[in-house]
This record gives C-alpha cells, sequence and structure tokens, in this order.
C-alpha cells in the first residue's frame, strides 16, 4: 500500500485533559510494577501524588518491604523515621 499521499488530518481540536481520574487500586498496582522494575524515581513522584491526595495505603500488597517502601519519602520528609543505608 502506498502512503506517499496520505494526508493526517486531526479528527478533533480537543486538548487532553490536565487531569485523569484513575482508580487508588489501579494505581496502586502501577506503583508496583514501577517500583519492581527498578524505576524508583517515576515511583517516587507517583507516591508522592497518590500520598499528596489522600492516599491512606498501598492497595493489592500485604508485602511490608512494598509498603515501607511506598511510605518511605514520606515518612522521612515528615522526620517519623530515619533509613540509614547499610555498608557492607
Amino acid at each position: 500500500m502506498d502512503m506517499k499521499g496520505l494526508k493526517i488530518r486531526p479528527v478533533s481540536k480537543k486538548k487532553n485533559p490536565k487531569q485523569y481520574f484513575i482508580n487508588d487500586e489501579v494505581l496502586s498496582l502501577i506503583w508496583i510494577a514501577l517500583f519492581e522494575s527498578g524505576n524508583e524515581e517515576l515511583a517516587t513522584t507517583l507516591s508522592d501524588s497518590m500520598i499528596a491526595q489522600g492516599c491512606q495505603e498501598l492497595s493489592n500488597t500485604n508485602d511490608l518491604r512494598l509498603i515501607m517502601s511506598f511510605w518511605k519519602d514520606f515518612l522521612e520528609k515528615k522526620g517519623l523515621i530515619e533509613f540509614k543505608k547499610e555498608m557492607h
């Protein structure tokens, strides 16, 4: 199929919304996937946003390592806990 003469026209002139409303369980799954894949920077950005909007718990897991990792930056910023790196 020859597409040289094909012209692409926008279907609508609408812009993307500034905000999306996503279920907390879906966001928790996304956070877990980001964290477990090693994308901690983006996972932190997401957890910061979730917590700022009122998140009370990380859904879809009982894994304490994941739960502590989700809350780590928030707890440190509030001065409620301090994590130290182990030196081997």
